[in-house]
């Protein structure tokens, strides 16, 4: 199969950061551990470490994107099966993100304008840059992903700047009602986004260092969790007992920054953040999905099924939930759920049967020493 792009460690990184800003900022599933959603974001980034570490291992062990190195582990008969499985997933977790970003369009920023016109429009570009190849969507983190930490640290800046909006003692107490709750605000948490790094599999066999991919991604993911970590705590802060019942947490806050009287209303970060973060995690959902589906059917060439697969994950995002109250009782409640065989236990499986056949290929290896003897 052609695929000529490679991207850089340093790429690999952004990329990565790029996918879990996304829209974790947009929906943040910590509800249910009200005051201590900080400490749950803590928990889920503990966990993500370990999801990073496992599918590093998978990728270095396999040498190949996913849906190669299932058929290789597996075998036609049990890989195929599984492999069609994650391309539905590559596919449901994009029109899952194209939905999201959509609704804050729809919801908050042009209210009039039917819901078809931004999916078509972000799936539209996301496929131009997905033709372009691995090397484009890294460039393009390369670009952006400074100007998203840069944009959510000035508008967090801004929100604590602004007088009486942010109010520390809504933190407290710490762990009120145990850590059951926090529990499972951080099993959504890091079913959304941490554990949807998995998708990274596909990636590191196109990085030009694969041996030094492990470093830039654990750091990358340490990073954006305490980043994650810090909005929690700062929604909580100023929002308090009202943060559920906001659709938009990030979006009501800077529309109350007021510093000086000169600097009001910055909207407009938020929205740079969520439209950008969430086109290169479409990006990488969206050529995973195209890459893997030309794998499985033997192309030599993936870019014939960007096209087709763009129109089907457009039509999936408009078609899988009804409303935003929806969308959000399914990342808090079901998603966890629905996503864990495919972050965590089938890598796991995956892992174990790679670790096996290795094992097995060492055994009955002849030792060069005892062949020279008999000759």
């Amino acid at each position: 199969m052609r695929e000529e792009g490679r991207i850089s460690t340093w790429q690999l990184a952004t990329l990565l950061g790029s996918f879990l800003i996304g829209s974790s900022t947009i929906l943040f599933p910590t509800a249910k551990a009200r005051q201590d959603s900080w400490l749950a974001v803590l928990v889920a980034l503990v966990a993500g470490v370990g999801a990073s570490w496992l599918w590093l291992t998978l990728t270095r062990i396999q040498e190949a994107p996913a849906v190669s190195g299932i058929l290789l582990t597996l075998g036609p008969y049990l890989g195929i099966p599984l492999a069609i499985l994650y391309l539905w997933y590559y596919l449901h977790l994009g029109a899952l993100v194209v939905r999201n970003i959509s609704e804050i369009y729809v919801t908050a920023v042009m209210p009039e304008t039917p819901i078809v016109v931004f999916t078509g429009i972000l799936v539209f570009l996301a496929a131009l840059a997905v033709r372009g190849g691995v090397e484009v969507l890294g460039r393009l983190a390369e670009l952006l992903f400074p100007l998203l930490v840069l944009a959510i640290l000035t508008g967090h800046i801004l929100i604590v700047s602004t007088p009486r909006l942010v109010r520390w003692e809504y933190l407290l107490p710490v762990l009120e009602n145990g850590f059951a709750p926090v529990l499972q605000a951080a099993l959504s948490m890091f079913a959304f986004p941490f554990g949807e790094t998995v998708l990274f599999v596909n990636l590191v066999p196109f990085t030009l260092n694969k041996a030094c991919a492990g470093r830039p991604v654990i750091i990358s993911t340490i990073g954006v969790g305490l980043l994650l970590t810090v909005v929690a705590a700062l929604h909580t802060a100023t929002l308090g007992a009202d943060v559920p019942r906001v659709n938009f947490p990030g979006l009501a806050l800077l529309h109350e920054v007021n510093v000086g009287d000169f600097v009001t209303r910055m909207e407009v970060l938020g929205i740079f953040v969520w439209t950008f973060g969430t086109f290169l995690k479409i990006g990488v959902c969206y050529w995973a999905l195209a890459l893997g589906l030309a794998e499985l059917l033997g192309l030599e060439d993936y870019r014939v099924l960007v096209l087709p697969l763009g129109v089907i994950m457009a039509s999936l995002s408009i078609l899988v939930y009804d409303t935003f109250a929806a969308m959000t009782t399914v990342a808090t409640s079901l998603y966890p759920f629905y996503a864990f065989p495919f972050q965590v236990l089938f890598p796991l499986l995956l892992l174990l049967v790679a670790f096996l056949r290795r094992q097995k290929k060492k055994a009955v290896r002849p030792d060069p020493k005892m062949a020279r003897k008999e000759q």
